[in-house]
């Protein structure tokens, strides 16, 4: 995101904030990108959210991304349907969305084993198709982009 952001200003996790940095950077990135003949969309889910940021009635908050027709929207919400939902408990998920991964193996593996865990607990859930997001080559970079800016 450009204009009078700082270059390194830092956003609550899941804030409206954190969510506009999202989607400034997902727009970007797919810049160039032929996505006419994709329709997908994808939600992450966050329960037992802090009160501050304004959680459901379930204490959830989320993100989701949908693509059709050409189009790029990111906004913060929770969708009732998507093509794949991933939905953590936000306490278990906050030290993993600082974490950038690019040239740090460890961190990989340690957040691995840490989702692997909030599986085998509960805590995490994946529901859906995960070939789904295959064809949005232009989010590799995303969770990187956004753990820099993490506060």
């Amino acid at each position: 995101m450009q204009g009078t952001e700082a270059v390194n200003e830092k956003y609550e996790f899941c804030s409206k904030k954190w969510v506009a940095h999202a989607k400034a950077y997902l727009k970007d990135a797919a810049v160039g990108e032929d996505l006419s003949d994709i329709s997908v969309t994808f939600n992450e889910v966050f329960s037992d959210a802090p009160a501050h940021l304004d959680p459901d009635d379930e204490g959830r908050i989320g993100w989701y991304l949908r693509v059709e027709g050409g189009k790029v929207e990111v906004e913060r919400g929770i969708l009732d349907s998507a093509d794949l939902t991933i939905t953590v408990d936000y306490a278990t998920v906050l030290p993993l969305a600082r974490m950038v991964f690019e040239d740090n193996p460890k961190a990989a593996a340690e957040a691995q084993e840490t989702m692997t865990a909030a599986a085998i607990a509960g805590k995490m859930k994946r529901e859906g198709n995960d070939a789904a997001m295959a064809s949005l080559s232009f989010m590799g970079g995303l969770h990187d982009a956004l753990a820099r800016r993490t506060a």
